[in-house]
């Protein structure tokens, strides 16, 4: 057991250690004095020092006219053992006569609008990093309201603006963060996957909002936006953005190209039911399988696939074509990739699946914009990423109203 040398004031604390809170709580004009000590508690005194004169924060004159004084409460980080710090300090109203204000004084280290100093909210702020904020105020006895408003306060004061200058790339994707399909559109930095923007909406004027602000050398800088299929937002950026290529996110196509092939299957289905063929078993639960790469099936899997693929024409054909498909991503030059994407078309159109057919003539008509990806090689899976992460966000929160405070978590994330 620790025995130290005691100080009269420190009710039993140990010189060292009093010491150090004294270094802890230490503040120009005040002094700070233990008058309550438990094992997990402590409440400690800011006594004013009247050495020093109070100064008006906006003049700096020392002709204050002292109205009024009180002593309030404010919670602190906890240190040690002592979970749970209240500091009592001298709540100073004064009147400013060169400003003509009245105002209220206190210690630097508390903050004006809450019953805490500023480290204990980034305390708390940091809790909220990871936990639920209705977790984080059980603990230490808040409301999760207050938690949620101490952590948006931080953020707003800690978090760095968006940096905008020499952006090359661009993403742009909605998410649903509401229930009733309530979308916001989220644009990131594709080089340094750092969250720049995020409104309510997905709509043209959303992205616009975002392209608008900024400055005419940042619009110069920008080489290519990659996005999925959605006409508002190429409207935007042929709009805002006319010398900036568009790439057309290639998994964004392979699911399009995903939902033909379903629609083949489901009609290969239907007829199969209708005629009482016995191929019926074997399209049924294959969906997924038919989406499968090959190197990700298991023996068992690929048997299944073979043997489908084997009774319906229609169906091995239509999966054909979406594994020819994928190799139009490989190519390195854009003259040989288009004359494949032609080719491909053709080969479509001579299968005479009406979903696969409306498919490709979809892709033919947005050529440009999807072989725009062999030379920049972008696609929107740091978006979908940080989708994931909106995701998470949401469910710890179990929903969330404020989009501000929302849209400063995700970029919390994006940026540490």
């Amino acid at each position: 057991m620790f025995i130290g040398v005691f100080t009269p004031n420190s009710m039993g604390v140990p010189k060292m250690e009093w010491a150090r809170v004294k270094n802890r709580f230490r503040e120009k004009g005040y002094k700070p004095r233990l008058k309550e000590c438990r094992h997990d508690y402590w409440r400690v005194q800011l006594a004013r020092d009247k050495r020093f004169k109070y100064h008006c924060p906006a003049c700096r004159t020392p002709r204050l006219r002292i109205k009024r004084t009180r002593f309030a409460h404010a919670r602190d980080e906890p240190f040690g053992l002592r979970t749970r710090v209240e500091i009592t300090y001298p709540a100073v109203t004064a009147y400013c006569p060169i400003c003509e204000m009245h105002m209220t004084l206190r210690p630097l280290m508390i903050h004006p609008t809450a019953q805490a100093t500023r480290r204990y909210m980034a305390f708390i702020s940091s809790m909220c990093q990871d936990q639920p904020a209705q977790a984080v105020a059980d603990k230490f006895g808040h409301s999760a309201t207050t938690v949620c408003e101490w952590d948006k306060h931080v953020l707003q004061s800690t978090l760095p603006p968006p940096n905008l200058n020499r952006l090359r790339v661009l993403l742009v994707d909605e998410k649903a963060v509401r229930r009733r399909h309530r979308y916001v559109t989220v644009v990131m930095n594709g080089e340094t996957r750092e969250l720049l923007f995020m409104q309510e909406g997905k709509k043209k004027d959303t992205l616009l909002a975002f392209i608008n602000r900024l400055k005419t050398r940042q619009k110069a800088s920008i080489q290519a936006v990659g996005m999925d299929r959605a006409g508002a937002y190429l409207a935007a950026v042929r709009e805002g953005l006319p010398h900036a290529a568009v790439v057309f996110d290639k998994f964004h196509i392979i699911q399009n190209l995903n939902r033909a092939l379903h629609e083949v299957r489901c009609d290969e289905y239907q007829k199969a039911l209708k005629s009482k063929s016995s191929v019926a078993h074997l399209i049924k639960g294959q969906r997924f399988n038919l989406y499968r790469l090959a190197e990700n099936r298991t023996e068992a899997q690929s048997l299944r696939l073979r043997e489908l693929l084997d009774a319906n024409q229609n169906l091995s054909t239509a999966h054909l074509l979406a594994e020819q498909l994928r190799l139009l991503w490989e190519y390195q030059h854009r003259g040989y990739a288009e004359r494949y994407l032609r080719e491909w078309v053709l080969w479509v159109e001579e299968s005479q699946l009406v979903p696969m057919i409306r498919f490709a003539r979809g892709l033919w008509r947005d050529r440009e914009h999807i072989l725009s990806y062999i030379r920049y090689g972008i696609t929107t899976g740091p978006l979908e990423a940080l989708n994931g992460t909106i995701e998470r966000i949401l469910r710890r929160a179990c929903g969330m109203r404020d989009l501000e405070y929302l849209y400063l978590k995700i970029r919390q994330e994006s940026v540490k």
